[in-house]
């Protein structure tokens, strides 16, 4: 868990992310855009594929705003659509992937289209969340 997360901080903050929230080999970041997501996600998969010792990854990507709160104890958590849309699309990952939602996927394929990434539609659905539709980016 060590390794992957010190391994994902320094191609995230390299990339433009910051991240927002950590649970164990979990990482919450947040980008300028899709697009930029999308690039760094590819670079982190990888890089652990490359350098990781046999440590895989995969990545969600949703868009939308995100409120950072602390609670009267003074513990810190993130809250907002993106935070459980990510969640529920986290199941439908497979090692070396990317998944994105619908809203999503056109400013990530601005910057796809120059690559040979795939894009796959995922025909399943999440749950509170019927309108929303699946891509899945497969990473070589």
């Amino acid at each position: 868990m060590f390794q992957h997360n010190a391994m994902c901080r320094v191609i995230i903050e390299s990339n433009e992310g910051r991240i927002i929230k950590e649970l164990g080999d979990g990482l919450m970041v947040k980008f300028a855009n899709a697009g930029t997501a999308v690039k760094c996600a590819i670079k982190v998969i990888q890089n652990l594929r490359k350098y990781g010792g046999g440590i895989r990854t995969k990545a969600t990507v949703s868009y939308g705003t995100i409120w950072n709160v602390t609670n009267p104890s003074g513990d810190h958590d993130v809250y907002g659509t993106p935070v459980h849309v990510s969640a529920r699309m986290e199941r439908y990952a497979a090692v070396d992937t990317i998944v994105i939602d619908s809203k999503d996927k056109g400013p990530a394929l601005e910057w796809l289209e120059r690559t040979n990434f795939r894009v796959e539609r995922l025909h399943k659905k999440l749950n509170d969340y019927p309108d929303i539709k699946l891509y899945v980016i497969l990473v070589k």
